[in-house]
């Protein structure tokens, strides 16, 4: 079946190359607090495979390895995951740092404070990631007063520009079953067939109108959950996109026209 899939893909990226057309992706990464094998694996794999990666970074867990151990990593760029990556939601609702339970104006201190921490990263961009991709709606509009320029959740955008100087771009795959609704297992694999299916679908409604054509195709990691096989599935993934001429894997300055 995996060959099969795979075989659906090129065929998707076959019709966007008849089409004279980018297929656009970017990769992010989630969760980077320190210098750990974990992060040494995520920085080897993708100085073999040569593509960029956006490294979303826990400003008030981030420390100073973390920071020297990038310094060098150009093909690497930082973002902002949130402040503390705190869940602020009560019981069973779903996790969320970026809440609407606390006054907005102290959510927002902590992302300014973030950002100031994260000044110290040299391949800093001013773009937020929100902890569990969320965050709620009307802290938004503060985000451009902070110098945040970029935002990023997880799903197809609604709007490039949800506000005035701020710019969306979205992930759209993932490769853990965080909960195991998929495969019985928490936190498993969720398998090649699925993920490029969801890889085949989002390229497939941005050519033909169903997305938004300009929001590059977003892959999403978590190296410190990651076993050999996800880390093995993403290897492959990106030799086979690379090796197409549609695909252009893109730097997070592009991806947010920030830099």
């Amino acid at each position: 079946m995996t060959e099969t899939i795979w075989a659906d893909l090129i065929g998707e990226l076959d019709a966007w190359s008849a089409a004279e057309r980018a297929a656009t992706l970017w990769w992010r990464d989630d969760g980077a607090a320190r210098h750990t094998p974990a992060l040494d694996r995520l920085l080897q794999m993708r100085q073999g495979l040569d593509v960029p990666v956006a490294l979303a970074v826990i400003p008030a867990a981030a420390d100073s390895g973390l920071r020297d151990r990038l310094a060098s990593e150009s093909g690497v760029a930082v973002l902002q995951h949130g402040y503390s990556h705190k869940n602020f939601a009560g019981g069973e609702d779903r996790k969320i740092e970026l809440d609407d339970s606390r006054p907005a104006e102290h959510v927002v201190a902590d992302l300014a404070m973030g950002g100031q921490a994260l000044g110290k990263f040299a391949n800093r961009l001013p773009a937020l990631v929100p902890p569990w991709n969320r965050i709620a709606p009307h802290l938004v509009r503060f985000l451009p007063e902070i110098g945040i320029r970029g935002l990023s959740t997880i799903g197809a955008r609604t709007r490039e520009v949800p506000i005035r100087g701020l710019r969306q771009n979205n992930v759209h795959i993932d490769v853990i079953d965080w909960r195991g609704k998929r495969t019985g297992t928490a936190r498993g694999f969720l398998g090649s067939d699925f993920i490029i299916n969801e890889v085949v679908s989002h390229l497939h409604a941005r050519r033909t109108g169903g997305a938004d054509a300009g929001e590059a195709t977003g892959l999403m990691t978590h190296h410190a959950d990651m076993d050999d096989a996800m880390f093995e599935f993403v290897t492959e993934l990106v030799n086979r996109t690379r090796a197409h001429p549609a695909v252009v894997w893109q730097r997070a300055s592009e991806v947010f026209s920030c830099s």
